[in-house]
């Protein structure tokens, strides 16, 4: 390993753990960190930024103007009020009308965060209309949401699938979004029964929203533009799946023809971008680029080749990536990091999709953790005298997640091998 090698690999670890100890954007820090690279290795800057990112740029400001115009219309609330409506006082139910809403729309593009920070709150508001329903209701939101990012069209299973084609790995897109759904669904499942199983104990382990507010309904939108807006959706999609059009460039179209014809207010819309996300992952993936130009990533390789391909290293991989989504708020940014060195580990192997299911599924799982956008939104939304409790049951509900949905997922790719 070169000096330079070495001394890239010394700041990436200290970028993360500034990352997690003073909750700085890693996408900055690691772009600090490139200067010494730089420096030390004799690389001009220009092929450092080569490895710039702008597919991703574009597709996550895409979609998520295309869904900010879903939402600026009314459309969005409409569709969740009419499937809350039809859905009435079924409390077995409710769990799953939040969870299919948060799924369809995470897989359909639009970023899982803004996705949360939407439905949280108004499920909120349903759920103080059904005492007792509040915390699975939500619980099933943030884990749809983020499960369901794994889809192709996804911002998530975008940097997933970008690290896959760096490394010259094929895998099925959408195998691995099936794959992190179903898992999903299995945990609401069994959240749903024990959540059953403490309500027979008694009504104390329950915990309530805060009184419910008026929602706001945007009077000023038209019904042509919440019916376009939706229609816009679905034409997004048809042209990605069914015409294989590029994912961000398509869904920049829909919501410039919106734009166009409607005129929303721009400045409102362009605070919807996930400006933050953008930076973190721009600013990490252009790092790894230089890492991979200096050739730290095949030393890396080699390291970790010590392991072997077998069953240590598929288990170290999947527990280190749920360790480190419960200490960095990011799971975009974790992965972005994991992946490319968990496809480098398993390019040449069979067991290379169920590898990639194992490190990316249980990363998605741990969005309740109360340092994450989700359940900080979950306490905000519970009403005062319940937060700390809730607090420590979300704390220890991330942490159970992550001492089993990891070593269970390795159990496939290793009994494949």
């Amino acid at each position: 390993m070169t000096p330079a090698q070495g001394l890239a690999i010394g700041l990436l670890l200290v970028v993360l753990v500034l990352a997690i100890a003073r909750r700085m954007n890693i996408g900055v820090l690691a772009l600090g960190a490139a200067l010494p690279v730089l420096a030390l290795s004799g690389l001009p800057a220009k092929s450092m930024y080569t490895a710039f990112p702008g597919d991703l740029f574009v597709l996550i400001a895409g979609v998520s103007l295309l869904f900010a115009h879903l939402d600026r219309s009314g459309a969005l609330g409409w569709l969740v009020d009419r499937v809350y409506r039809a859905v009435g006082n079924r409390r077995v139910l409710l769990p799953w009308a939040g969870f299919v809403i948060a799924s369809a729309l995470s897989s359909a593009g639009a970023f899982s965060t803004a996705v949360i920070a939407f439905m949280v709150p108004m499920v909120a508001q349903v759920s103080s209309r059904y005492r007792g329903t509040f915390l699975m209701s939500e619980l099933a939101v943030v884990i749809g949401a983020n499960t369901a990012g794994l889809s192709p069209l996804n911002p998530t299973g975008a940097v997933v699938r970008a690290a896959a084609t760096k490394a010259g790995v094929s895998y099925p897109g959408w195998g691995l979004w099936a794959v992190s759904v179903g898992v999903a669904v299995v945990v609401v499942l069994a959240l749903q029964t024990l959540d059953a199983l403490g309500r027979r104990r008694g009504p104390g382990s329950q915990i309530e929203p805060l009184p419910s507010e008026p929602r706001d309904e945007r009077s000023h939108s038209s019904t042509a533009y919440m019916v376009c807006s939706g229609v816009g959706l679905l034409v997004f999609v048809f042209f990605v799946v069914v015409l294989k059009t590029d994912v961000g460039v398509t869904a920049m179209c829909v919501a410039v023809l919106q734009q166009f014809v409607f005129r929303p207010d721009e400045r409102t819309l362009l605070t919807r971008i996930p400006w933050n996300s953008i930076l973190l992952l721009c600013g990490l993936l252009t790092y790894l680029g230089l890492l991979q130009q200096i050739g730290t990533m095949d030393s890396i390789g080699r390291l970790l080749s010590h392991l072997g391909t077998g069953a240590l290293l598929i288990l170290v991989l999947a527990y280190l990536t749920a360790l480190l989504c419960n200490v960095e708020s990011s799971t975009l940014g974790v992965l972005g990091l994991v992946m490319p060195i968990a496809f480098g580990a398993f390019a040449h192997s069979q067991v290379v999709f169920w590898v990639a299911a194992a490190v990316c599924v249980p990363a998605a799982l741990m969005v309740m953790n109360p340092i994450h956008v989700a359940g900080t939104l979950i306490i905000g939304n519970s009403a005062v005298q319940y937060q700390d409790s809730l607090f420590r049951r979300l704390l220890a509900l991330a942490g159970s997640l992550a001492l089993i949905v990891p070593g269970l997922l390795a159990l496939v790719p290793i009994a494949l091998q």
